[in-house]
């Protein structure tokens, strides 16, 4: 059977997308990904499905970094699929909270799609793992000390999150690019063992085939099995929560401790690897050790924390009840997102979506009704538009006044708070800032009577900074 008609029988049959929905896809531009957004814009038509594309640039290879970035735009470009990216160092981001690589780039790639995905309202995010990919994970998780959950491997769904290729291999996946001609990025770090996936791929599991050529179906067929009880638990638990839930919020879970001592051990640990799972939006579990720290605690009477790798959620044992809670959200992450003209482009993490079209200069009087709704003289852009996070070092002339200032200085005098000004989306061409949303236009972009074409850019909610 050819790869669309699999791949369509698995969104119906496992109710993953429904016609009319949008779909972000995560485009690294790996062979995976691709291919998972080349299949759905196969099924736009038909299913009457918005297809739109975000990626999140690591910054770990330099000028390849960049690379891939540029090919993923271009290819959406080409395949008329609107394009949300971001470039973050991830080197620095599992420096600054203690963890490592993989796992930074795990918890900033799953952040940013999310984030991408509430700004466009999207209905569901596809991610292009595949059946490889599925039996690496369970390996990996084997090796950490993994329970049940871990030997269930990656669901087809959770949440948001789809997962429509986790049926098919990576080779099957290779010869559909081939046979369409589709061109991919090769990231090199996939070769780097240094990283325990790698290590995984390309050493322990050449080994496993070489003792049992169809391990990889024995793994698969683990995990369904897994998967099915892992279910009826997550049921079961479901049906108990009034007995042992205590509270109950937005990002707060509280157990009763009373409950819990007259449990056995299994339900123990169950119930409290339930609370973190409900609270994780990458779905990340305690170890058992730390399990075992908090039931040790519970039975003894005495308070005992732990809080998971990344820093954000933390589980703690105190007089009558075990909590569990996320760490408010810190700074926004840097963002830079090309701007559609004309069209919508949703700024996340400013929870604003910019409007650009272009159109006939108005009456003078509209030119600049207030900074939250400007024109400028499309002969004056140098490029394409972007528009980003607020740089140190960022200048800009402001409309109707000689010299540069520091942005960071008008943030002064309009006393933006500290803690916003990361957030304010910054519009720029190739010659540097057009527009400070909210703030002021740029001098150079300005309109005059000789103004032939106008870019008229708005930006809604409208607010304050």
């Amino acid at each position: 059977m050819e790869l669309l008609a699999v791949f369509e029988c698995t969104l119906r049959n496992c109710a993953l997308v429904e016609p009319r929905q949008k779909v972000l896809v995560a485009f690294s531009g790996g062979a995976d990904s691709t291919a998972l957004l080349h299949l759905f814009c196969r099924l736009r038509e038909g299913w009457s499905l918005e297809v739109c594309a975000a990626h999140l640039n690591h910054a770990l290879r330099g000028e390849h970094s960049d690379a891939d970035e540029a090919h993923c735009r271009q290819v959406c470009t080409g395949w008329h699929v609107p394009f949300f990216s971001r470039r973050v160092d991830v080197g620095q981001e599992a420096e600054r909270r203690g963890i490592s690589v993989e796992m930074a780039g795990r918890e900033v790639r799953y952040a940013f799609l999310q984030e991408v995905a509430d700004a466009i309202e999207a209905d569901v995010i596809a991610v292009g793992h595949t059946r490889d990919d599925q039996v690496e994970t369970i390996l990996l998780n084997l090796t950490r000390g993994t329970g049940t959950a871990g030997l269930a491997g990656m669901p087809m769904r959770r949440g948001k999150f789809i997962r429509p290729l986790l049926g098919v291999s990576r080779e099957q996946i290779r010869q559909y690019c081939a046979l369409h001609g589709l061109t991919f990025v090769e990231d090199i770090s996939n070769l780097d063992s240094r990283y325990s996936r790698n290590r995984i791929r390309h050493h322990v599991l050449p080994e496993l085939r070489h003792l049992n050529p169809r391990v990889d179906s024995a793994i698969e067929r683990l995990s369904l099995v897994v998967r099915d009880e892992e279910r009826w638990w997550q049921e079961h638990l479901r049906a108990l929560e009034p007995e042992f839930t205590l509270r109950r919020r937005e990002g707060e879970r509280q157990v009763s401790l009373e409950w819990l001592r007259q449990q056995p051990a299994p339900v123990q640990r169950r119930v409290i690897r339930h609370v973190v799972r409900e609270l994780s939006a990458e779905g990340m579990d305690l170890e058992f050790e730390q399990v075992e720290r908090l039931r040790e605690a519970i039975q003894e009477g005495r308070r005992a924390g732990v809080t998971l790798p990344g820093g954000n959620l933390h589980v703690a044992v105190g007089k009558s009840a075990l909590r569990a809670w996320l760490k408010p959200a810190g700074c926004p992450y840097p963002y830079e997102i090309m701007v559609q003209i004309p069209g919508e482009t949703p700024v996340p993490s400013a929870n604003v979506t910019l409007f650009a079209e272009y159109s006939a200069l108005p009456d003078a009087s509209l030119w600049r009704q207030d900074n939250w709704e400007v024109w400028c003289d499309a002969s004056r852009i140098s490029g394409g538009l972007m528009v980003r996070s607020w740089r140190s070092g960022d200048r800009v002339q402001p409309l109707g006044l000689s010299g540069h200032r520091k942005l960071s200085d008008i943030f002064t005098d309009r006393k933006v708070p500290v803690h916003l000004r990361r957030q304010i989306p910054i519009v720029c061409d190739e010659e540097g800032i057009v527009w400070v949303v909210g703030i002021c236009l740029a001098e150079r972009v300005r309109c005059t009577h000789e103004t032939e074409r106008a870019i008229h850019l708005q930006a809604q909610p409208r607010g304050g900074w």
